[in-house]
Formats: C-alpha cells, structure tokens, sequence
C-alpha cells in the first residue's frame, strides 16, 4: 500500500509535467500573421513581374505614362 507522501509526491510530479510552457493562443496568433506576412513578402519577391517597361507583358499591351504600367 502506498503511503500519503508517496501519493502526494506522485500527484506533485504529475501536475509539473502538465504544468510545462505552452504557447500562449496570443503568441501563437501572432507567429501565424508573422508567418502569413513573410510567405506574402516571399512570394511576391519571387514572383514579381521583371518586365520593364521595354518587356511589354504580353502582345497587344500597351505602355500608359499617365499610369506608369501596361494595360
């Protein structure tokens, strides 16, 4: 038969192992629109369009001064 001190001593080490750090759900929000912000800042760097204005986009297009992009 296990002692009160035993029981308790076990109880004790139960509660600090479902006491370990967690992620708050505020930090966790916050590294989410961390992680959305660089994947959108990522991908428009690498799929930007390197057309200058000498490269229209596709055929037909034509060069707006007044805009500063092909339409």
């Amino acid at each position: 038969m296990s002692s009160k001190k035993a029981r308790r001593r076990k109880r004790h080490e139960q509660d600090e192992d479902s006491n370990r750090p967690r992620l708050s759900p505020v930090a966790l929000f916050i590294l989410i629109i961390g992680l959305a912000m660089l994947v959108t800042v990522v991908g428009a760097v690498v799929f930007r369009d390197r057309s200058d204005r000498g490269d229209p986009p596709r055929p037909g297009a034509v060069w707006s001064a007044a805009h500063g992009h092909w339409h």
